[in-house]
């Protein structure tokens, strides 16, 4: 019902809604299938409510969707495969993005990520900070496309992003070898040639899953054991 209007337009960001009454009236519905219904469009993000007033329309707020995406997210992740599912959701996410940075790419863009590379490389033998600053370098490449789905994945994704870093760097050589791979990166880009830096982002993400402890494998069912024929 009221969902329906605001996706087509009926009420649109910052309209007030009908009064309880006027709902009440317009759909046959009861006082308290009215208040539900309001109720589960705020959960949903599309209106806010306050004491005193109508409810307005107010759109899916970003903190709702990077809530809900989080919250997806970790559950997603405690599920069998769930790790092996969102190590192919970054690689074709964080790809992509290569690939449309290498196309957006500013010359004010490339020196913001040539500092980060210069603070990633400072790092090496940091863990944390080696950790922090190559967050920050990834982030520096998404934020290039100006896309907000590509924010929020990477704010849905945050702590899981932080515990593969974690878990990754502890091996000999890691930070090395990632910091040699976001110069390959940066190469590409700083050339603006997205084929080579949708390859270079591959790479680096492979190298991390081949690396990365792998999803533990669901046991398969074993047979009874069965007793020999006399």
């Amino acid at each position: 019902m009221l969902a329906t209007d605001i996706r087509e337009g009926v009420y649109t960001v910052g309209d007030a809604l009908p009064s309880e009454r006027d709902l009440m009236d317009e759909f046959g519905v009861s006082r308290l299938t009215v208040r539900e219904a309001t109720a589960a469009l705020e959960s949903k993000g599309l209106i806010e409510t306050r004491p005193g007033t109508r409810a307005r329309v107010c759109g899916p707020r970003p903190d709702f969707l990077l809530g809900m995406l989080s919250e997806a997210a970790a559950f997603h992740l405690g599920e069998p495969g769930g790790l092996r599912s969102f190590m192919e959701i970054r690689g074709i996410v964080e790809t992509g993005v290569a690939r449309i940075a290498a196309e957006r790419i500013t010359d004010d863009q490339i020196e913001g990520l040539r500092s980060e590379l210069g603070r990633n490389r400072e790092a090496v033998g940091d863990m944390a900070e080696f950790g922090r600053t190559d967050v920050e370098f990834h982030s520096a490449i998404a934020r290039i496309v100006q896309n907000p789905i590509v924010d929020g994945f990477f704010i849905a994704v945050d702590e899981w992003l932080r515990e593969v870093r974690r878990t990754s760097l502890l091996n000999d050589g890691q930070m090395e070898t990632a910091y040699a791979a976001h110069m390959r990166i940066f190469a590409a880009l700083e050339l603006r040639d997205p084929d080579r830096a949708a390859a270079e982002m591959r790479e680096h993400l492979g190298q991390l899953s081949r690396i990365y402890p792998p999803t533990p494998v669901e046991p398969t069912a074993v047979e009874p054991s069965r007793k020999e024929a006399p």
